[in-house]
């Protein structure tokens, strides 16, 4: 009668967790037996059925049991060694709380890009696509476009989301102010003329006019066309990015009212005395008027 000695069980090489990989990864149990020994794999710690693979290629885990088995005495340890393998989900990537594209305010604004990660998840952002750098504040407060990439990332297996979520931030410049056409100051003429103002908007822009400095409201027509004074204000507004300028630029018309015609002090008429004498046309003309004289009802010659 022979009694072999039982031999030692196999020394694990380590559990082995990952995080869900695209394409999803393969797990492979590992463990040293015995010099003169090989291992062989089973499903569960005692009895069970022999594994020929001790893989996992799927989410989850699962444990595989390791014994070792003489090679001469085939004889087998007395307990298997398990070694555990799993794989971790990968969560959603974040949900994108939307570009935001603003046109430059003054002071210049600071937009920030923001994103929802699903429950049990942190958002972490980064500066790129793939790899790249984690930043700590998604902001832009100067003009320009930037994009931030937005990464899931689960509290408790640390996992994170196979994609990144793309969120653009723009802040659009403002445009420059129109360039005055000039004011206008006409006086009153017969029929009642029709001033309208002009200013000139930079390449790209129109402008548009308004009946206040800031705020008011849309002017269609921005003309005078009865005695008095009115002040309009020319906005740019960019083509493309519909962006407005920070300013406006104010232009005035002007119509003056015509004064009264002066009263006549009466026509002279005399006989000739000796020395012949010098008669003076005289007109009193309205309160903040002069005269002038002429020698002709209309155009003529001062």
């Amino acid at each position: 009668i022979t009694i072999n000695s039982a031999i030692l069980s196999p020394s694990s090489l380590g559990d082995l967790t990952e995080c869900e990989a695209t394409p999803i990864q393969t797990l492979t149990a590992s463990a040293i037996a015995p010099i003169g020994s090989t291992v062989v794999w089973y499903d569960a710690a005692t009895g069970g059925s022999i594994v020929v693979s001790p893989t996992l290629n799927s989410i989850g885990t699962i444990t595989y049991y390791a014994e070792s088995v003489n090679s001469t005495t085939n004889c087998s340890s007395s307990t298997r060694t398990a070694v555990t393998l799993t794989i971790d989900v990968a969560p959603i990537a974040p949900l994108s709380g939307g570009d935001v594209t603003e046109c430059e305010a003054t002071p210049i604004q600071t937009l920030t890009a923001s994103a929802t990660a699903p429950i049990g998840s942190t958002v972490v952002w980064y500066n790129a696509a793939t790899g790249g750098s984690i930043v700590a504040s998604p902001t832009l407060n100067s003009i320009g476009t930037i994009t931030y990439y937005a990464e899931s990332v689960n509290s408790t297996t640390n996992c994170a989301s196979s994609t990144r979520t793309p969120i653009v931030l723009t802040i659009n410049a403002a445009s420059i102010q129109p360039i005055s056409g000039g004011d206008i100051t006409e006086c009153e003429a017969t029929p009642l003329q029709t001033l309208t103002a002009a200013a000139t908007s930079p390449v790209g822009s129109t402008a548009v006019w308004y009946d206040a400095a800031t705020g008011g409201s849309i002017v269609a027509s921005p003309i005078l066309n009865s005695i008095g004074t009115v002040t309009y204000y020319a906005e740019s507004v960019n083509s493309t990015t519909n962006c407005p300028s920070l300013t406006r630029t104010a232009v005035t018309l002007t119509i003056n009212a015509l004064p009264l015609a002066p009263t006549s002090g009466g026509d002279l008429t005399e006989c000739e005395a000796t020395p012949i004498q010098t008669l003076t046309a005289a007109a009193t003309s309205p309160i903040g008027s002069t005269v002038v004289w002429y020698n002709a009802a209309t155009g003529g010659s001062i």
